[in-house]
Parts: C-alpha cells; structure tokens; sequence
C-alpha cells in the first residue's frame, strides 16, 4: 500500500526550517483525480459503504488491505468537479489527511509542492514561541487517529488471515456497450467461513468491533452497482459532448 500516494515533495516538517511557513486549508480534492482506489481503514467502512464498494488487494508483502473503489476504470474517477470539488458523498479519510502525513516511526511529513503552502495569508505551524499552532494540532491529531485506525485495521486484516477468510472476488461489469470491465486482483470476506468462526473467535471479534466491520464491507458490495451506472452515465456524457 503506497502511504504517499499523493505526495509529490514529502518533507519531515522541522520546527527551525519551516517556522515561516503558513498552511490554507483547502477543499480541491482534483490531485486524487487518476486514482481509482484508496486505502480505508475499518472505522471508515459503515459510512464508505453507502457509497463505494469496500474491497481487499494485497500490498507487496502479501499483506491484505482494504481499500475504496472509486472507478472501475483507470484514470479520472469522476468524483471532482473543474473546481476539484468533491461530489456529495464520503471523502476517505486517506484523502483528507493531505497534505500531512505520519511515517512509521511518528514523524509529522507534509507535501512540500502542495498549494496548502503557496499563500502567506494562512496560518502559521509554528507560533512565536516554536510550539505547535492550532493548526498544526488539528492536523497532527487527525494523523495520530488515522494511523491508530490504519493499525487496528491492519490487526484485522491479519486476523482474517489466519482465519482464512478472504476468497478472490472477480466480477465483470459493462461500462461502455459490447465492452466487459472484469475486475480481478481484490478479494473479500467469505461469508460462510466468517459464520464457521469459534464461539471465542466471535466474541474477540465483536469486542474488536471487527464483526460489524465484516459486514458493512459486504453491504457495500451492492455499491458496485451504483459504480457502474455512474461510470455509464460518465460514459454517455463524454460520447455526447
């Protein structure tokens, strides 16, 4: 999973360094535009649901993680206007952490080349004194939360593994006419393995909260739908226009 998907100049924020620099919060979302999935955490799965379908891919280490579909197609996901202004669903939260980010080992990061940065007219990180402004605090304690949720999340994927609950999920779909779209590479909770779990497999898992994540993933399957009749709607404008 690539925590900087985003991020075209990361730079650990340095208290001397960047003391001048002002930070403008911004609701242009278009630098997601190519992106056609971004990771979720489990939290995240009960009001992602309504909207996206909540599937699984695995990273490089063969790890399972969950993520959002935004677009069956690569490329622009449709979800921003010319402004790059969200459309009026969910916004993940991997999108909203931008411009900051957390590295592994607790260290505040921030895209350097973001627009956030580009006027003095915004507040300040730092205030006279050096400590952290308001600004900054917000923003470190939604990162601190983020990556709370990301290793939960992480503790769930890993315990559905050894379950051996994730199954393939491969589905084709018709976007354009005469042109099937299968989808393959993603996986999802077996149902029927999930319900085969022990009587202390299911109570740890409902403590964890992890059984409600479980099946707000599966509703969120019927989001597939919705995708691709907005991706047909997407279509049928382009060839109009």
């Amino acid at each position: 999973m690539s925590t900087l998907l985003f991020y075209k100049e990361p730079v650990a924020l340095n208290r001397e360094q960047h003391k001048a620099i002002k930070f403008t919060a911004q609701k242009d979302y278009g630098f997601t535009k190519d992106t056609n999935s971004v990771p979720l955490t489990g939290i995240e799965f009960f009001e992602a649901s309504r909207d996206y379908p909540v599937l699984f891919s695995k990273d490089d280490n063969g790890e399972y993680f969950p993520l959002a579909l935004l677009s069956l197609l690569d490329g622009d996901h449709h979800l921003v206007d010319d402004k790059g202004q969200w459309d009026d669903i969910y916004i993940p939260a991997f999108i909203r952490r931008y411009p900051f980010a957390l590295t592994d080992e607790g260290t505040v990061c921030f895209d350097a080349k973001a627009p956030h940065f580009e006027s003095d007219d915004g507040k300040a990180l730092f205030n006279e004194e050096g400590e952290n402004s308001e600004a900054l605090s917000n923003a470190i304690n939604f990162l601190n939360h983020f990556d709370a949720q990301h290793k939960h999340t992480r503790a769930f994927c890993e315990a559905a593994k050894e379950s051996d609950l994730f199954k393939a999920f491969n589905v084709q779909v018709m976007v354009e006419k005469d042109k099937p779209l299968r989808l393959e590479g993603l996986y999802i909770i077996d149902e029927e393995k999930l319900g085969q779990l022990s009587e202390d497999q299911v109570n740890n898992w409902f403590k964890q909260g992890w059984l409600a994540w479980s099946y707000a993933h599966m509703h969120s399957l019927g989001a597939i739908r919705r995708l691709v009749k907005r991706q047909q709607n997407d279509v049928e404008d382009n060839s109009a226009a």
